[in-house]
């Protein structure tokens, strides 16, 4: 009887795939109907991820490191679509190629093929379809996330100052305190790093519970959801690109209850746009 190894993966990017158990289940009863025996230990399971990225993949790459030691444990890798093992068509033949040469076939359960000449190109078919859904489904999202961004709602989880209910934004007041100081303290006339140096010393920490950082305040300052606005980047690269006046910003007026007045953040802003001092030595 030969061997095989279950591969499971489950992402967060569509809503109609099986969930682990019943993905497992199924792969047992082909095993058992095929005469393929399979182990607990050859379970491979990557919960959340998406097959965009093998690295990310600690079991998948785990399994094919076993598929390719002189053990070579299993001699096939069964899953419950092509598109657990890979969604990446270029990809997939990279892995596939290097687990034939190692005497390793992939098997999909619900994507059953032949022997026949037409298997390859039915299997390449197929994950060309689904390689297209994940491109297709991007676009989608994408699209959706602009129109909630242009109606003032946020994308992501809430900033400080602010919780999530109804999946609208609330203040959370014991935080709101902490960006009155900010501001407060800011347009009296302390600079970033001397703002969080206050605030460490009186006890406050971030939402993660970390020490605040110059940068921390300047991006609060910075942030227009203060005054009652919400700000998106539509490349999603706003902790890297922080160029707010391009084109990639959705700005626009939002549903939430401000925390902060436009005359504090206007003179906040009127600061953060002077040059800046060199930093003296302490």
């Amino acid at each position: 009887m030969q061997k095989a190894a279950a591969y499971i993966r489950v992402s967060d990017e569509r809503q109609d795939e099986f969930s682990p158990d019943s993905q497992l289940k199924l792969i047992r009863q082909y095993c058992a109907d095929n005469n393929l025996e399979i182990t607990d230990e050859h379970v491979f399971y990557d919960d959340g991820i998406s097959a965009k990225s093998v690295e990310r993949r600690k079991e998948f790459c785990r399994m094919i490191e076993l598929a390719k030691s002189k053990e070579h444990p299993f001699d096939a890798v069964v899953v419950w679509k092509y598109s657990r093992f890979a969604r990446n068509q270029e990809e997939s033949i990279i892995y596939k190629s290097l687990l034939r040469k190692h005497g390793v076939r992939v098997i999909s359960v619900s994507e059953p093929s032949s022997d026949d000449p037409f298997s390859s190109l039915v299997e390449r078919i197929i994950e060309w379809m689904d390689e297209y859904y994940v491109i297709r489904l991007s676009g989608e999202v994408k699209r959706g996330m602009i129109e909630k961004a242009l109606r003032g709602q946020i994308n992501g989880p809430a900033p400080i100052g602010y919780v999530l209910k109804d999946k609208k934004l609330v203040v959370q007041e014991k935080e709101a305190i902490v960006i009155r100081l900010i501001f407060d303290m800011f347009n009296s006339g302390l600079n970033a790093p001397e703002v969080a140096r206050r605030l460490n010393t009186q006890g406050h920490r971030t939402r993660n519970g970390k020490l605040f950082e110059g940068r921390t305040v300047r991006y609060i300052l910075q942030n227009p959801i203060y005054v009652g606005y919400t700000r998106w980047s539509k490349d999603g690269r706003m902790a890297s690109n922080r160029h707010f006046d391009s084109e990639s910003f959705i700005t626009v007026k939002g549903e939430h209850e401000p925390i902060i007045s436009e005359h504090e953040f206007n003179i906040a802003q009127k600061r953060l746009s002077c040059p800046k001092k060199a930093a003296r030595r302490s």
